[in-house]
């Protein structure tokens, strides 16, 4: 007898899958170059922008020295929302450049090597709902390695390009023992009064223009003059000095306030503004030296250059806004000769002489001649 049909299985039930959540965007915390975006992650996680406090701590040692004290109080491990170590040499250890730290709700830290501070910046992000006590230990620990405002007169922080955005890099310079009296002619000294009592001043704004040949010691007088200011002094190269007309520029400058831009070698950016030619970064400059921006980041600029000061933008020199101008020139004959007797030359100085030629009377010189109708080099003799 056929066996009856087997009754049909009911199709086994299978749950719909549970949906996987979704992954946030981290991207906008992040820019180009993959450094972390603190001020995007603040409003991403709390619905807000937050609040920041700047250190510029004494030494990049001080760096490991702040992560030891913390690690007494947290997890750092755990607390660590982003890092970057770079390995550089072979055999050594790597270097931290950047870590984000979250403390405690709203409470960021990050120690980051790019800014005017390099690697001895340390930021806060912070926000009205930040637990006060956390805040204040935080606050606490970073005074307490706060470098002294005289170590700022043997460093420049020098403006160039990183992964094509502008950054400010510190380094240090050799400050020269220098007499003025013995090394400049006699007027230079009642400007310098002047000059250094106003770079002096904090929360000031103007320009000082040192003009002169080639030779004449404004570059050793700027290194002199760095050595006599504590305020930050930004350098910038001729190769940059156009960009201080750019958006990214002025938001540098929104950390580096109370601060003097030393812009070397400044003719094409200073020139008369005609055919449209360097108007924008000779407008910021005006700005920045007796502007709203100077209201905003009491930035005082000094400039040297070689061209004459007439072909300069008139703006620049008007009153108000020019703190001091002064031209280098060789030194007088008088001069020259007793400097070049304290260096132990025999020779008599027969007129004025440039300051380079002083200290150089016994280097031989090289003049470019042509030779048989083709450019090359002589010795001068």
């Amino acid at each position: 007898m056929p066996k009856a049909p087997a009754a049909a299985r009911p199709a086994p039930v299978v749950a719909a899958p549970t949906p996987l959540p979704a992954a946030p965007n981290l991207l906008p915390m992040f820019e180009t170059a993959h450094y972390f975006q603190p001020n995007t992650w603040f409003y991403q996680c709390y619905g807000k922008l937050p609040q920041r406090l700047n250190f510029q701590l004494a030494g990049k040692e001080d760096r490991q020295k702040l992560l030891g004290q913390l690690a007494e109080y947290y997890d750092l491990e755990a607390a660590t929302v982003a890092q970057i170590k770079a390995h550089e040499k072979s055999g050594a250890a790597a270097e931290l450049v950047h870590q984000a730290l979250l403390l405690a709700p709203e409470l960021l830290l990050l120690l980051d090597d790019r800014g005017g501070y390099g690697d001895r910046g340390a930021f806060i992000y912070h926000s009205a709902a930040t637990d006060k006590a956390a805040l204040d230990q935080l606050v606490t620990l970073l005074q307490a390695l706060l470098e002294v405002g005289e170590q700022e007169r043997h460093r420049i922080h020098v403006l160039r390009l990183a992964y094509s955005d502008l950054e400010f890099t510190p380094l240090s310079i050799k400050v020269p023992e220098l007499d003025l009296a013995t090394h400049y002619n006699d007027d230079l000294l009642p400007i310098h009064d002047i000059i250094v009592e106003r770079l002096r001043q904090p929360q000031d704004k103007g320009i000082v223009i040192l003009h002169g040949p080639p030779g004449t010691g404004k570059t050793s007088y700027i290194r002199h003059l760095c050595g006599l200011l504590d305020k930050p002094k930004l350098f910038i190269p001729p190769n940059l000095a156009a960009r201080i007309a750019d958006p990214e520029f002025i938001n540098l400058l929104h950390d580096n306030t109370n601060s003097i831009l030393l812009i070397e070698d400044a003719e094409e950016l200073l020139l008369k503004r005609e055919g449209g030619r360097g108007g924008s970064a000779v407008s910021n400059l005006l700005n920045l030296s007796d502007g709203l921006l100077a209201d905003c980041f009491h930035i005082q600029v000094v400039c040297t250059f070689n061209t004459d000061l007439a072909r300069i933008d008139s703006a620049l020199l008007r009153k108000g806004r020019l703190i001091a101008a002064y031209h280098f020139q060789p030194l007088v004959q008088a001069k020259a000769q007793a400097l070049a007797t304290a260096l132990g030359q025999t020779a008599l100085v027969d007129g004025p002489l440039a300051l380079t030629d002083v200290y150089n009377r016994d280097a031989p010189a090289f003049d470019a001649t042509p030779s048989n109708g083709r450019i090359g080099f002589g010795q001068v003799r």
